[in-house]
């Protein structure tokens, strides 16, 4: 199902800015740990966009994913643009090459969702972790507008979505796996949501840019 998704996946040729629509909250939110130049796991990276965004500020970022074709087309990406500072492994081959690697960060977006044992997922992602190290994580919300109007099941099913979490049941999982949470954000807007739910609407995506960027952002926060 993941290479199917990614089969249309495009080999980047420049890198993203900050305001980049789709990515502009994890930027946000990732820029407040990033005050220093840091060794980074990506686990579940996709076809790399946000490791790549990393890898040009400096840091040192590996990418694993599932899907052999989103790796595929992340290292095509990272040769296209000429960084040495990130690599990109299938989840089966990267586990082996990480596995006496410790991390400053580790960043897991949209992935948890996916995985049937979860609590495993957070300990593993733990022991991965160098003393005070950070992991950045984003799932979908049960207490999303969308999915409380019963609009986002189709969508769930669609790309596999297991389950929606309330923060309460977040944070206790966190605790479960022997984190502090340190910070929690909620960003789950009607209208932000609206475009990447609904394929009609998410061919907008492309064009919200620049300044009309900040303007949709405001009106959804």
């Amino acid at each position: 199902m993941y290479n199917l998704f990614h089969k249309d996946t495009k080999i980047q040729t420049k890198v993203i800015n900050a305001k980049n629509f789709t990515y502009r909250l994890i930027i946000k939110y990732l820029e407040n740990v990033l005050d220093r130049k840091k060794m980074i796991l990506d686990y579940g990276s996709g076809a790399g966009t946000i490791d790549l965004y990393l890898a040009n500020k400096g840091h040192s970022v590996i990418g694993l994913d599932i899907s052999d074709t989103a790796i595929e087309s992340a290292k095509l990406s990272a040769s296209k643009l000429n960084f040495k500072n990130v690599n990109f492994w299938t989840l089966k081959d990267g586990l082996k090459k990480i596995r006496k690697v410790k991390f400053d960060l580790v960043i897991c977006t949209e992935v948890i969702e996916h995985i049937e044992n979860d609590i495993e997922l957070l300990k593993f992602l733990n022991s991965k972790l160098k003393r005070n190290g950070t992991i950045f994580l984003t799932t979908p919300s049960k207490n999303a507008p969308l999915y409380r109007l019963g609009l986002t099941n189709k969508f769930d099913l669609r790309v596999g979505h297991l389950r929606r979490y309330t923060e309460y049941q977040l944070r206790n999982l966190f605790v479960s796996a022997k984190f502090n949470i340190e910070a929690f954000y909620k960003t789950e807007g009607i209208l932000r949501n609206s475009l990447f739910l609904n394929p009609f609407l998410g061919k907008l995506v492309r064009f919200i840019r620049g300044p009309i960027s900040d303007l949709v952002t405001i009106v959804d926060e």
